[in-house]
């Protein structure tokens, strides 16, 4: 600035240019140099300020805001004040609003460090009266400004605003209850008294309706200290007060609602008051609250208050009092004492809902121990999770209910007790959850050892059963002849047979016994891996050996068809005659006999294989909870291929005896009619099983496929169907065809658009948000606590339902007529908004701090709420008491 000095003759030239934009560079450049500058510049800011009465709004803004900051720093470089003072009323006329608005803030600082405040208020007042309403407006303004500064001047002109709330237009009146507010900032009193006498004296409706007007807009700006003054006025003399301060208190009600029933908590505590007149006042009090406010549930509370209060109450006139109120309330709110009962038996039912609560963990134990102890691994693992997740829920619905239970006032001890008995449910639930993890893995060693053992039996099991063969091996026949046979002698022939039918039996018990072990335990598929190659390697021998034998069967039947066959048409009773006469009623039931074992030994397997379901169903069901949707693909695909392998391989034994040929067909045969009984079964049976098996595998399969669907949408809503193919392996048609019938059987909730499928469920953003401050301040005054607390929320949300609770210590005596309730509730708390609150206490005695216990001399203060997302949150704030 100081390379400008020379040129300051050119730029006070300038000030006078004709072109605007150059004055108005000027002007700026000008003010800077003033304000930068530490020289004598009287001169030089008398012609500044002169530019006052330019004709261009830019100019005089520019201007006015140097000045003021002029002021700010030095006002003693302005000699001349009263041209500037003249001009600066000029310009509060000013068209421009800018300007206008300037002025006055310029005449505040120029009134701040020129005038006194009672020649201010004088000058003031007269611009009141005698301006037009734009002026009017900013002058009522600086009266508001100037006055919240703590002063007797403004005492005077409090009336005279007052009056200004009469015959004055919207705008006016608005800004004087504005400025009213601001001087009751350190002039309360004056403007409660000022607005009570205008009400008193005044006949017109009109403006008694603004003064009840103003005194709403004062009491909410200052809510904190409003109670006692309504609460006094409820009982004036004047029904005109009185009335204006029920409507108010109404108002007020209905937006500062938990501020109102705090105050009147604190009331009702002067129920217990020693003195019957104190008692007697607080019962009228607070029977005309319940009619001013004409809400139902606040007359309930009260009723329940004066209830209790009558069981303990002893002086008559305060007794009668009590009755006569609650007979004007239960004529007011006709069947408030059904409705009162009713809340009774829902808080009784809160509490044994609680106390049923308090056992959840014991049975929780108890049913997880069971499975543990029958060795159902895979089984507890589902349940433990499943389980903890349902009682998570139940907690969260029954603290739902609680909280939206209207009257929590009334149960502010079954609240507290919940949210105790809530927080000990889940942190016994989580030690119980490890506890049982560990036990779990404790219990699977320990199985696992038991199915070692089981592994091994099987193994010397297939050891037995290869002896057994080859044994039969060493000592059979190598090939059947008919002929042999019909000549032969051995009495030892159907015991070999009796052995071919014990291997046979024995060969499908242990394919059954090995299968249904590794089915029964497929999360220890790792142990049965020597097991299955040993069994696989004696099941080919056996089956080799079998067939075999089974084709030399075949070659008998065949012999022995031959040889009954005539050569010319014999009829019937020839065909019969002739068998009867053969000397081979060996060879014929060992035919016989082998079919009967094959069809029984398949009967039996399919019988195993019905049984089966159950077990498949139960394992499905845990594989499927488990998200093992591969394990479970893979279930349901072995045990199709497991029944189709059976069949298979059955029917070819079968034809390895009999051949391909048609045996229910040709019914001149004599022979096949031995036989048909038994396939006739066979046959049966094996088409009852396959539709059985296809039934179950598509069921599943439908079950299968909805829980894939349902877990992947999930993870992405929504979700393009045919990624969601790739991930099922399935055609996209095929799958999008099931998507469609699982929609219109109603399985699925979800919706099909621009291939993709959309669920229906809620979806929330879980956006980033500044969470609620809690601030606190301690004093120590004597034998007393002040706790002064302020609850902030930073963020541009709204935070919902809160809940505040305090504990203290014993021996720490809450004030309870200076302290705010012990449980506090919120309805809401807007973004950018706070709340304040305060606990008075009185320590009781002397205290050493408690070194064993540190919670023992600890303050606690909860806050629960929920976020703008619905989600419930805590907040806790433990305050250490160090106490000498």
């Amino acid at each position: 600035p100081n390379l400008l000095i020379d040129l300051i003759p050119d730029l006070r030239s300038r000030l006078y240019d004709k072109d605007v934009a150059v004055r108005r560079l000027t002007v700026k450049i000008m003010g800077n140099l003033l304000l930068n500058l530490h020289i004598e510049l009287s001169d030089l800011i008398e012609e500044y300020t002169e530019k006052l009465m330019d004709n261009d709004w830019r100019v005089k803004l520019n201007v006015i805001n140097t000045l003021s900051t002029i002021i700010d720093q030095d006002f003693e470089k302005i000699n001349k004040i009263e041209p500037l003072f003249s001009m600066i009323i000029v310009n509060l006329r000013d068209k421009d609003e800018d300007v206008a608005r300037s002025s006055a803030e310029l005449l505040k600082t120029f009134a701040t460090y020129y005038l006194s405040k009672e020649k201010t208020f004088y000058i003031l007042l007269n611009l009141l009266y005698n301006e037009k309403p734009r002026v009017k407006e900013l002058v009522i303004w600086m009266i508001g400004e100037i006055g919240k500064e703590k002063s007797s001047e403004v005492i005077s002109v409090i009336p005279k605003l007052v009056t200004f709330l009469k015959n004055s237009g919207y705008r006016i009146q608005i800004k004087v209850i504005e400025a009213l507010v601001s001087i009751a900032e350190n002039n309360f009193e004056q403007i409660w008294s000022n607005l009570l006498t205008k009400i008193l004296d005044t006949e017109d409706e009109e403006y008694r309706d603004s003064l009840g007007n103003a005194l709403y807009h004062l009491s909410q700006e200052y809510i904190n200290k409003i109670f006692p003054y309504l609460f006094n006025e409820m009982e004036n003399p004047s029904k005109n007060i009185r009335n204006v301060i029920f409507i108010v208190f109404k108002r007020l009600y209905e937006e500062y609602r938990v501020e109102i029933e705090n105050e009147i908590t604190k009331i009702i505590y002067n129920l217990e008051s020693k003195y019957w007149r104190e008692r007697k006042n607080t019962v009228i009090l607070l029977q005309n609250l319940s009619f001013i406010l004409e809400n139902k549930k606040f007359a309930v509370w009260i009723t329940i208050e004066f209830n209790n209060a009558l069981k303990i109450e002893n002086d008559y006139d305060v007794k009668e009092e009590l009755i006569n109120s609650l007979k004007k309330i239960e004529q007011q709110y006709p069947g408030i004492e059904e409705l009162i009962k009713k809340i009774e038996n829902e808080i009784s039912y809160f509490e044994e809902e609680i106390q049923d609560f308090q056992k959840v963990p014991a049975r929780f134990r108890k049913v997880l121990n069971s499975y543990i102890e029958k060795f159902r691994f895979n089984e507890t693992e589902v349940q433990l999770n499943k389980r903890y997740d349902e009682i998570l829920e139940k907690i969260r619905k029954f603290n739902q209910r609680i909280n939206n239970f209207e009257y929590k006032r009334l149960g502010f001890d079954l609240i507290e007790d919940w949210e105790e008995t809530k927080y000990q449910i889940i942190d016994e639930l989580s030690i119980i959850k490890s506890f049982i993890i560990e036990l779990c893995d404790e219990k699977r060693d320990e199985f696992e050892d038991k199915l070692e053992k089981e592994i091994e039996l099987l193994k010397d099991k297939i050891d037995i059963l290869k002896t057994q063969f080859e044994f039969l091996k060493k000592n059979s026949f190598n090939k059947l002849d008919f002929r042999e046979i019909i000549s032969s002698k051995d009495e030892d022939l159907q015991q070999k047979f009796d052995h071919l039918s014990l291997i046979r039996r024995s060969l499908f018990k242990m394919d059954v016994e090995i299968r249904d072990l590794l089915i029964g335990n497929s999360e220890f598929d790792e142990m049965f891996k020597d097991l299955l190659r040993k069994w696989v390697a004696t099941k080919i021998d056996i089956q080799m050996f079998l067939n075999d034998l089974d084709r030399d069967i075949k070659n008998l039947k065949e012999d022995i068809i031959e040889n009954l066959t005539l050569d010319d048409e014999d009829d019937l009773k020839s065909r019969e005659s002739k068998l009867a006469s053969i000397d081979s009623d060996l060879a014929l039931q060992i035919l016989q006999t082998n079919i009967q074992s094959i069809v029984s030994h398949g009967i039996d397997g399919f019988k195993k294989f019905n049984t089966n379901f159950d077990i498949l169903k139960q394992k499905f069901g845990l594989l499927v909870d488990r998200s093992e949707f591969n394990q479970a693909k893979k279930l349901l695909e072995m045990q199709s291929s497991q029944i189709l392998s059976f069949i298979d391989e059955t029917e070819r034994q079968l034809d390895n005896i009999l051949g391909n040929k048609n045996f229910f067909q040709d019914e001149k045969d004599l022979f096949n009619s031995y036989l048909r009984p038994y396939l006739e079964k066979w046959t049966n049976s094996k088409e009852l099983l396959i539709n059985k098996s296809k039934k179950f595998i598509s069921k599943f399969q439908d079950k299968l496929y909805l829980h894939q669907i349902k877990h992947y949408l999930k993870m992405m809503n929504p979700i393009k169907i045919d990624l969601l193919s790739n991930y099922m392996n399935l055609d996209y048609d095929e799958l999008k065809e099931k998507i469609l019938n699982l929609i219109n059987t109603k399985k699925l909730d979800a919706k099909i658009s621009k291939d993709s499928l959309h669920s229906k469920k809620i979806e929330r953003d879980f956006l980033s948000l500044e969470d609620l401050n809690l601030y606190k301040n301690i004093k120590t005054l004597g034998n007393k606590i002040y706790l002064n607390f302020k609850l902030n929320n930073p963020s541009t949300f709204d935070f919902t339902n809160i809940q505040i609770r305090l504990k203290a210590p014993s021996y720490l005596q809450i004030v309870k007529k200076e302290s705010f309730p012990e449980f506090i509730t919120l309805d809401d708390l807007k973004g950018g908004n706070f709340f304040k609150f305060r606990y008075i206490f009185k320590i009781d005695k002397i205290i050493h701090k408690n070194l064993s216990d540190p919670r023992a001399d600890e303050i606690k203060l909860s806050l629960f709420y929920k976020d703008p997302f619905n989600m419930k949150r805590k907040l806790t704030k433990n305050i250490n008491l160090l106490l000498p």
